[in-house]
């Protein structure tokens, strides 16, 4: 019952950081980012297994993990107000060609961050940009003023 309880908790602090480091730095995973969760989930797995290394200890945290993300899935799945909790929503970036300053502080992004995905994208002027949005996977969704309606 030791570990479980501890998968619980290491669960919810895992998620709760996850949801404060933030979208974008969450879709723009380096091979460096990739070892250091790598290194998270050992230390994560220490953690929850304590002093039980035995593969009963293992299983039972595992198990207790895939659980917590079936239920976190099934929640947001039957409850659809409960959805952005725990995914997040797509943020508003750019209005009418105009960065939404406000919301660009609230994501910890900045002007040039935008701009390089603009670019991405083959767009030369904001002012072209009708919406940009941030999604919930972190990637930037671009809809241009068409001149051809």
């Amino acid at each position: 019952m030791n570990i479980v309880l501890s998968a619980a908790v290491v669960f919810l602090l895992i998620w709760i950081v996850m949801r404060v480091v933030g979208k974008r730095e969450l879709s723009e995973l380096s091979a460096f980012d990739f070892v250091i969760l790598v290194v998270m989930g050992d230390l994560v797995a220490e953690a929850v297994i304590a002093e039980d290394t035995s593969i009963t200890g293992a299983i039972v945290a595992v198990s207790t993990f895939a659980l917590l993300t079936v239920v976190v899935s099934w929640i947001s799945w039957r409850l659809p107000s409960r959805r952005k909790l725990f995914e997040g929503v797509p943020v508003l970036l750019i209005r009418d060609g105009e960065l939404i300053e406000e919301t660009l502080r609230i994501e910890r992004l900045n002007t040039a961050d935008v701009l390089a995905a603009a670019r991405q994208e083959g767009i030369e002027r904001l002012e072209d940009v009708r919406w940009a949005v941030l999604e919930q996977d972190g990637k930037f969704s671009f809809f241009v003023e068409t001149t051809d309606r």
